[in-house]
């Protein structure tokens, strides 16, 4: 279980703004509550102290959800080849995050699949995503799915473990819905490399745990699982922890935990925040000095990445634009700082010199292929993510 003793060095970045609450006008203002995270001192887990409401979090109109998948071909391979799984094997999937799976699942002659229906089975509408999902999935709730679907050989639960704001009755509700030999592949992004770098877009009010290998192979053992395997894949901007997990029942793991790995998972903690501490005072200088050389400013993708980049930072006066071509959000204005947001073709319009990137890294090639007319032009495209090959402090 999640021990609730904290450490005291923690970070509080005051009111922030909802990140998927994209605005009408400039009169209109988004939602704001209190935003801080700190470190567990018996884990070294990283959290959010206070979730935002899951009412105030669901998404107002359908968004994207881009998780990384260049490895699913080689998992599929693996989890097809774990014992005890043949053709006639049960798997169940907790959401749509998981449908890429299933289908190469199915592709491979796995047919006996099924995945939670968030109307069906949970009782929700077309607009409630991963934050409302486990609001709703309950013990009683994963029961009935039990009941409706029968217990799975393999049960697949992608990227939505850290957005739980009770993680333990989280994963007491999805262990009901496995075969007492079964296995739960865990899929989550590793921390890792956003807090090498003091990335303050690692924090997203989605996300209430931060963990990194360490912590989550800790948290599991800690929940009595046997954990198979748990690898880390590595992709430009979060790697991904994924994790094949077993009841341990008649099997042993090492429980023994060291102090002084705990430490330093809480050391690894504190130098992000005088990381991102530094950033705050650091990057607004930056970005205004480069406005004044080179003229407007725009971020290209209005995710909550440029969200917490712009908000944290508090750089709402130097970003002029954002450029997304997404049609619920063209005409809409950014929840943090009401900046306008336009489709791509205003960079050849509004006289950008400058557009920062603030779309997953893995876009980033193919938006600037798109828009090379752009540079040639004589614009300059830029990550807004530390650490990566085109980062911003490093090539302006």
């Amino acid at each position: 279980m999640i021990n609730s003793n904290k450490s005291d060095f923690m970070i509080n970045f005051g009111l922030k703004p909802v990140s998927n609450r994209f605005l009408s006008n400039k009169n209109e203002k988004a939602p704001r509550f209190p935003l801080g995270v700190s470190v567990n001192g018996d884990t070294g887990l990283i959290s959010i102290d206070q979730p935002f409401p899951v009412e105030e979090v669901k998404p107002r109109f359908q968004i994207s959800c881009f998780e990384p998948e260049d490895h699913l071909n080689d998992l599929v391979e693996r989890l097809i080849n774990l014992p005890g799984i043949d053709n006639n094997s049960s798997i169940g999937a907790y959401s749509f995050k998981d449908d890429s799976s299933i289908d190469r699942l199915n592709n491979r002659g796995y047919k006996n699949t099924w995945r939670i229906d968030p109307e069906l089975d949970l009782s929700l509408d077309e607009l409630s995503n991963i934050e409302t999902y486990q609001q709703e999935f309950t013990i009683q709730k994963s029961i009935e799915i039990k009941k409706k679907y029968g217990p799975a050989d393999i049960m697949l639960v992608r990227h939505v473990v850290e957005h739980a704001y009770n993680i333990d009755k989280f994963i007491d509700a999805i262990r009901l819905l496995i075969k007492p030999n079964g296995y739960i592949v865990w899929e989550l992004p590793s921390c890792e490399k956003p807090l090498k770098n003091g990335d303050c877009t690692m924090i997203w009010e989605e996300h209430i745990y931060y963990f990194t290998e360490f912590t989550f192979r800790q948290f599991l053992i800690n929940q009595n699982f046997y954990i198979n395997s748990l690898n880390i894949i590595t992709y430009p901007m979060e790697d991904c922890i994924v994790a094949i997990t077993q009841e341990l029942d008649n099997k042993k793991t090492d429980t023994t935990v060291s102090r002084k790995d705990i430490h330093i998972e809480i050391e690894r903690a504190k130098k992000y925040i005088e990381r991102v501490q530094k950033n705050i005072k650091v990057i607004p200088n930056k970005l205004s000095n480069i406005k004044k050389k080179s003229g407007k400013i725009a971020i290209f993708g209005g995710g909550h990445a440029t969200v917490a980049f712009i908000s944290i930072l508090g750089i709402e006066n130097i970003i002029d634009f954002i450029i997304d071509d997404n049609p619920n959000k063209i005409s809409k204005n950014l929840p943090a700082g009401n900046i306008p947001i336009i489709a791509s073709s205003a960079l050849y319009e509004k006289d950008i010199k400058i557009c920062l990137l603030g779309t997953n890294p893995q876009s980033h090639p193919k938006i600037i292929d798109k828009h090379k007319d752009y540079v040639n032009m004589g614009g300059v495209f830029a990550s807004i993510f530390p650490g990566t090959e085109m980062y911003f402090g490093d090539v302006l």
